[in-house]
């Protein structure tokens, strides 16, 4: 960083009456045994008199038997100025993707290729097409989203850049789990002798339900009718169930009360749903359904048959407020954020040229594979023969079906033309490796070397054409094992964290 730059960060540090607070501040690791003991026993009790658990995998059907969820002992270190960066495009991202769930044309071109062989994409472009040329029947949109990054470090200049891994539309997970953690952290930062100010400054107020609970009351009070319920739409069986319900405990406090806030899965929403003449959607022919909250409904297992998708068509023609519709939806696939980064078209959304290079800066290197572009072509010829400094994705959400070293240079030798059209590659990022203890039930604590993925929590809702209202609120880290590919807590691969938030100044620096 250079001098003058440090200079004007320490000038807003003193400005804002922040505690600086720098890497070497964080606690020495590993902890005293008799520390350690102490905090581990603690914090697992502390999670279930809380709420921070899961059912268990044995009965993910049932809440009576719960066990902790899966989380660091202390919030791992991160930087900052990415951190900051982060929330600063988040309002952006989320109008970015508001407006792209319109683009007929633009979402339709993008898909063309990857619905030859992807079902599942498909048949939401069918869908798609279906409510546009039907007409809209809810000109209100809302996006409550969560987008993903890593502290990538660029392998010849070491310097830390805050990386996009993906946005998430539909689903955005934790939160619940995630403010919890922070409620955690900032007790054993207190109990490792950090002050007041230290701990506001490392480790921020973290409220994500607060603000999924504001989005979802916003819908639910534009609708108009104070007897009109919420509909959940929810997986057959989740494991992660106790965090969705921190959202509707907050609706609760915000006046929603329980009476109306209704969880099917989309097999039920098919036996139970139905249109009135004025497109209002009815459930067991009794209770008007104002807001759609899709919990579910992103993996083609969620639609085992065609019912499953004549609901999903159904919720889509109503009056309801849908999150995400699915325009939002559509927008959200890995395809959609690879041609987001070609050159020009991510500022043909966003004109603004301060905020399109706010948001291109966090880009990763994505590539298409059906791509005839021959300095592409040379990039696809690397990934195989260096198929570690990739990922190749499908269109798929939730955590899982990404390809990893050997099985990338295979699958590009074996996957046909249409087929490669339905996945993207990308560049595998380095994160910066940390130090932590990760707690999982039934398992002994472990001291892991770790790298951590950083999601920020935010929505954006407006009516077709109209003023966007756009907030950020709350965060989460996802920390994994230095050698884990697939990240998500869902299937089992990371724990829930939070960032310890260290100023990015060298002594050298420092010194000037």
């Amino acid at each position: 960083m250079r001098g003058d730059k440090v200079v004007q960060l320490v000038k807003r540090m003193a400005d804002a009456g922040r505690k600086r607070v720098l890497l070497a501040d964080f606690p020495k690791l590993p902890l005293d045994d008799g520390l350690l003991k102490k905090l581990h026993e603690d914090s697992v009790d502390w999670a279930h008199a809380n709420g921070l658990v899961m059912r268990t995998r044995e009965a993910k059907d049932r809440s009576d038997i719960c066990m902790s969820a899966p989380f660091s002992l202390l919030p791992s270190p991160f930087p900052r100025e990415l951190f900051a960066h982060a929330e600063k495009v988040q309002n952006d991202i989320a109008r970015l993707y508001l407006g792209l769930a319109h683009e007929r044309d633009f979402l339709i071109k993008c898909h063309e290729a990857v619905v030859k062989t992807d079902e599942f994409t498909g048949k939401m472009v069918e869908i798609y097409k279906k409510v546009l040329d039907g007409g809209l029947a809810q000109t209100f949109t809302l996006a409550i989203q969560r987008s993903d990054y890593m502290a990538h470090k660029d392998t010849f200049s070491k310097e830390l850049t805050l990386k996009q891994i993906e946005v998430n539309n539909i689903a955005s997970s934790m939160g619940g789990h995630a403010e919890r953690v922070t409620k955690l952290h900032r007790r054993h930062l207190a109990e490792l002798g950090y002050t007041e100010q230290e701990i506001e400054s490392a480790c921020p107020r973290n409220e994500p339900i607060a603000m999924i609970g504001e989005a979802l009351f916003t819908a639910w009070k534009t609708y108009g009718k104070s007897d009109a319920g919420i509909l959940v739409v929810v997986e057959n069986v989740n494991q992660n169930q106790l965090d969705q319900r921190h959202v509707e405990y907050e609706l609760e406090k915000l006046g929603i009360g329980s009476s109306l806030v209704h969880r099917r899965n989309l097999t039920q929403c098919h036996e139970t749903l139905a249109l009135d003449s004025e497109k209002r959607l009815m459930l067991d022919q009794k209770h008007e359904i104002s807001v759609v909250y899709f919990r579910a409904g992103y993996s083609p297992d969620h639609y085992p048959t065609d019912a499953e998708w004549d609901a999903r068509l159904l919720m889509e023609q109503s009056a309801a407020i849908k999150t995400p519709w699915i325009g939002l939806q559509l927008a959200n696939t890995k395809k959609v954020q690879q041609v987001l980064a070609e050159d020009g078209v991510l500022e043909r959304f966003t004109p603004n040229p301060r905020t399109a290079a706010a948001i291109r800066s966090t880009f990763a290197g994505l590539w298409a594979l059906e791509t005839t572009e021959p300095a592409i072509l040379k990039i696809i010829a690397h990934a195989e023969k260096s198929p570690d400094r990739y990922v190749l994705k499908p269109q798929l959400e939730g955590g899982a079906g990404n390809y990893y070293g050997d099985e990338i240079a295979e699958k590009l030798k074996t996957l046909s033309v249409d087929e490669k059209a339905a996945h993207i590659l990308m560049e595998k990022l380095a994160p910066e490796v940390v130090q932590n203890y990760l707690v999982r039930a039934e398992h002994p604590i472990v001291l892991a070397e770790c790298v951590g993925e950083l999601g920020i929590y935010g929505y954006a809702y407006a009516e077709l054409d109209g003023e966007v209202t756009a907030r950020t609120g709350g965060h989460i880290l996802r920390s994994k094992g230095k050698d884990v590919n697939e990240g998500g807590v869902a299937v089992g691969a990371a724990v829930i964290d939070s960032p310890f938030l260290y100023d990015m100044i060298s002594d050298s620096d420092r010194t000037q």
